[in-house]
């Protein structure tokens, strides 16, 4: 999307929202002192898409433009938005045509090939949070999984959790927003003690 084109968009999503793009806080170059902030970001989209997986809904179009974000008391409140390539299992799986729009990089390779579920989610995720800590200069370089596996400016814990989560093959995937979480969690705790709380999965 073009400069002109972010700014039309996030003028009128902040016309209906108190909250802002997600991709309006993100460069083409990293910034290592947000590192913490992004984690605890990623974590929070993590739960809000779990709480949807729980109603069998998976969004498959996740990136930084339908992510919605402000701080509330230092903690991100996040919304996510535009449901346009949703699978519902209730509606699809009764044989309703499913062949979504979706955003190159972003969206899960399996897909329309097969049904999505939870591990696509978890894909598009881990290409957000990967475009948080990098920039988005990787998204006019290659495929997600080669970037991270090539990139030795992340730390090499929280890089083997990207690998996982952006694996183009979903059984090599995190199962779960809930285990993607835990490890973003323990990472975090890792580098940033004591700031996991209030970005816990059950509070």
């Amino acid at each position: 999307m073009t400069a002109y084109g972010l700014t039309a968009y996030t003028s009128l999503v902040s016309s209906f929202f108190a909250e802002l793009p997600l991709a309006t806080a993100i460069g083409n170059e990293r910034i290592p002192g947000k590192t913490g902030v992004y984690l605890r970001t990623a974590m929070e989209v993590a739960r809000a898409l779990g709480q949807l997986h729980g109603l069998r809904i998976y969004h498959v179009d996740l990136n930084p433009m339908n992510i919605l974000v402000r701080s509330g008391h230092g903690t991100p409140v996040i919304r996510i938005i535009d449901f346009e390539s949703s699978y519902e299992a209730a509606r699809h799986a009764a044989g309703v045509f499913y062949n979504p729009p979706n955003t190159a990089g972003y969206s899960p390779p399996e897909v329309p090939g097969r049904a999505p579920d939870a591990r696509s989610d978890v894909f598009s995720l881990g290409a957000v949070l990967y475009t948080m800590l990098a920039g988005y200069e990787w998204t006019w370089e290659a495929e997600v999984g080669k970037c991270v596996a090539s990139d030795r400016e992340i730390d090499p814990e929280l890089r083997r959790i990207l690998l996982s989560a952006v694996d183009p093959d979903p059984g090599n995937r995190y199962p779960s927003m809930r285990s993607l979480h835990a490890d973003l969690a323990e990472h975090l705790e890792q580098i940033w003690p004591g700031k996991t709380a209030d970005v816990a999965w059950d509070r």
